[in-house]
């Protein structure tokens, strides 16, 4: 994943989350479920694109690092957004694995002023990238050229857009299927969820004022049966 669009889409998450009322403090505070996960593919994912190798171990590592993403996103996939993030990085390490590399244009590679067209045979990617222009399902390898020297997938471009919608979503504390502002625990501003299941469990509540609830009706305490 390109820096400079990751921390755009970050920075973005952030300005939406505010406009929406969230806090920073929520995502200071924010220990998702296998955030090691998170961690082991972000450092991989660096590593990646600072070794200068290439190879079969290379392509294996950056497997590695997509599946350690997508465990991530699976599991906190509540989070506004991350359904973006785990389609995303589904596609990548689908064309990634089924190619054995991350198969890269090199007409985007050119497009992108990362190349010139002499350059195009003799090149040799590194992270496991593999310049190929007939791989399978290529179109979902890195094809889209940025106009800072960059090539993103398809893939890419949806985990950003779900980057930006995740950042803001905990800056909210909003989960799909829960309403903003509401914990995991179920618990929100209106009272204890489970509280209110206790109480439902209990049966109606004895009427007040004249009279009594059908329910209390014939019973021992007080109660007169109608005749």
């Amino acid at each position: 994943m390109a820096l400079l669009p990751t921390l755009l889409a970050i920075g973005i998450g952030v300005g939406l989350g505010l406009y929406w009322g969230g806090r920073i403090s929520n995502l200071l505070a924010w220990v998702p479920p296998l955030w090691e996960a998170l961690v082991a593919g972000v450092v991989l994912n660096v590593l990646l694109d600072v070794l200068p190798w290439s190879g079969a171990i290379m392509t294996f590592l950056s497997i590695l690092a997509t599946g350690a993403l997508l465990a991530f996103a699976v599991v906190n996939v509540r989070i506004g957004g991350m359904v973006l993030v785990v389609v995303g990085l589904g596609l990548n390490l689908f064309v990634t694995v089924i190619n054995w590399g991350m198969p890269v244009s090199t007409s985007a590679l050119a497009s992108a002023g990362i190349v010139s067209e002499a350059q195009v045979d003799e090149l040799v990617l590194t992270g496991g990238r593999e310049a190929a222009s007939g791989a399978l399902f290529g179109f979902l390898g890195d094809v889209i050229p940025l106009p800072w020297g960059q090539v993103i997938s398809i893939g890419d471009v949806l985990v950003l857009i779900g980057l930006a919608l995740v950042v803001a979503s905990i800056l909210r504390r909003y989960e799909v299927g829960r309403p903003s502002g509401t914990n995991r625990q179920g618990r929100g501003g209106s009272g204890d969820y489970r509280s209110a299941l206790d109480a439902l469990g209990r049966g109606p509540a004895p009427r007040r004022g004249p009279g009594l609830h059908p329910s209390r009706m014939g019973s021992g305490s007080g109660g007169r049966r109608r005749r």
